[in-house]
């Protein structure tokens, strides 16, 4: 019998190791961060391009498709979203049952969540296509641009169906529901966050004042000015640092109450000038240019898995695995635009994917719980039914209690090792901002962060430009622009 206890321990021991090795050669946190707030990130490409190679998981190719961009790889970028787009419709549509499905639904009951992929969370989802959407802008493609906006708003459109149907599952299952934070697990250290007025505040937990905003500025460089009004109007509703960004950037769009004059304008052409002394009216350049910046400071917060121990009547204390944000958001300095004579740009802030990380953590909670408590019952009776086993076997009687910690402790271990597989997309940027803005033409505008500063100086030729600034650290900041 001792040698049957010593067998078993190997084998915990072993299988843990395993699980803790598999998940050992995923690129950590901590190096991801590191690595982008230096500013260097060719060796992370290279370690997120061997992941995914071994992975193919949505979030591999949502993290390699944003450290892509952020070097100025457009293409490059853009097709590694394309790929973690394939994986999430293979997945979306998929049937309802199948093995696949069975196999994690089963892992995720029994063991821990990390045994289910992870295929974004409908914030992601959707940006996803915002951030594509910045490759074709960049490459120039404005048509390529325009239509990942229009994935974007079907993308939001899906998500509401599919948090409504789950939302209406979880209540015809009468799963346990919490109404406030206040009511989780004490040990909980979600709780103190999701209480958070900017949280609880969101209209929901996908849609962003960015995402629109953004997208009424490229559909229409598109020429879709109905469309470009229907995702101005929306970002105007969601946040009013959006009508902010729009009375500065289009004056005579946002300039009225009546939603009438919000009328997105053309883009800016030749003007007629005087008549010239032959009789023949004349047109010219206007003396403005359009300036719209789109910047990015911080990182988004990691997710993972919290073991927090609760009291069960009957079975006594139970690990639980509840999902949390185990390394919070990094938010990165303040990003600075001027233009002529140093006169300030101001920058709106129109994304936090940290308030929508939580809110959509707090949305999802009333089954996190139930399914976590279901799994940490489920363990300890597997715990117990060996422990009846061998209690009932005159040859493992003395060793029953023994072996029934063993197999509680192999189950816990297994759940740990597992839950550190849950990760999200870790390199999409904490804080978007918009600013928009007409300068004299040929102008020079000057994007600062910390200790870094770049200046761009306007072609005259051009009608506007749209910069692109991406701060990777206070003293580390990227920037590029594309003139239309």
């Amino acid at each position: 019998m001792a040698r049957c206890i010593t067998a078993t321990t190997f084998l915990v021991c072993s299988l843990f190791a395993g699980f803790s090795g598999g998940c050992a050669s995923r690129v950590p946190t901590d190096e991801i961060r590191a690595a982008i707030l230096s500013g260097e990130v060719d060796d992370l490409e290279k370690r997120l391009e061997e992941t995914h190679e071994e992975y193919s998981e949505m979030v591999t190719a949502l993290n390699l498709a944003r450290v892509r961009q952020m070097d100025g790889r457009w293409a490059d970028s853009a097709r590694a979203f394309d790929e973690a787009l394939a994986i999430l419709e293979e997945y979306e549509s998929r049937a309802l049952v199948n093995i696949r499905a069975l196999a994690s639904g089963a892992g995720t009951f029994l063991l821990s969540r990390g045994a289910e992929s992870y295929f974004g969370a409908g914030y992601e989802r959707s940006l996803l296509h915002t951030f594509n959407a910045l490759n074709y802008l960049m490459l120039g493609d404005i048509p390529g641009a325009a239509a990942e906006i229009r994935r974007m708003e079907q993308r939001q459109a899906f998500w509401l169906e599919e948090s409504q149907a789950r939302i209406e599952k979880i209540l015809e299952n009468k799963e346990k529901v919490y109404d406030s934070p206040e009511e989780l697990p004490q040990g909980y250290s979600m709780r103190e966050i999701l209480s958070d007025e900017a949280v609880r505040g969101l209209v929901n937990n996908y849609q962003d004042a960015f995402s629109y905003a953004l997208g009424a500025v490229l559909l229409r460089l598109a020429g879709d000015l109905q469309a470009a009004g229907v995702n101005m109007r929306r970002a105007m509703t969601l946040d009013d640092k959006a009508g902010r960004f729009f009375e500065q950037a289009w004056p005579a769009a946002a300039g009225g109450a009546s939603l009438k004059r919000r009328d997105v304008p053309p883009l800016p052409g030749k003007r007629p000038d005087a008549v010239s002394p032959a009789g023949k009216r004349t047109r010219k350049r206007p003396d403005t240019q359009e300036v719209t910046i789109i910047g990015f400071t911080g990182l988004a917060p990691s997710l993972g898995v919290e073991n927090v121990r609760i009291w069960v009547p009957v079975v006594g204390h139970i690990l639980i695995d509840l999902p949390a944000y185990t390394q919070r958001a990094v938010p990165g300095s303040t990003l600075l635009a001027s233009g002529p004579a140093r006169k300030q740009i101001a920058l709106h802030p129109l994304l936090r994917t940290d308030l929508l990380a939580y809110r959509t953590l707090w949305d999802s909670m009333r089954a996190e719980a139930g399914f976590a408590v279901s799994r940490a019952v489920s363990r300890a009776g597997i715990a117990a039914g060996a422990y009846l086993v061998a209690k009932s076997n005159s040859a493992t009687r003395d060793y029953a209690e023994i072996i029934g910690s063993l197999t509680m402790l192999f189950l816990d271990l297994t759940a740990q090792s597992m839950s550190s597989s849950v990760r999200n997309w870790e390199t999409l940027p904490n804080t978007g901002y918009l600013a928009g803005t007409r300068v004299p033409r040929g102008a020079e505008v000057t994007i600062a962060s910390g200790g870094s500063e770049q200046r761009i100086i306007l072609p005259e030729e051009a009608q506007g430009i749209i910069i692109l600034a991406t701060e990777m650290s206070a003293a580390n900041l990227k920037v590029y622009h594309v003139t239309y």
